[in-house]
């Protein structure tokens, strides 16, 4: 059971973590993004932090709630 809550947080994790990029990322152009390689790590990250706090996040919900 609490792999399946860590899976599914984890998973609406990256889909936040894609979401907030997407928002941040909306002014730049595609070109712009394609070739800026700093961007990479900077967002890139940002979704990774974002999928593990949710798996994260999923397992705490299961260890508290269920």
């Amino acid at each position: 059971m609490v792999y399946i809550f860590a899976v599914i947080g984890f998973f609406m994790g990256f889909g936040v973590g894609l979401g907030t990029i997407n928002v941040l990322l909306r002014h730049r152009s595609k070109k712009d993004i394609q070739s800026d390689k700093s961007l990479r790590w900077s967002y890139g990250l940002m979704v990774w932090l974002f999928a593990i706090l949710g798996g994260w996040l999923g397992v705490w919900a299961c260890n508290n709630y269920f």
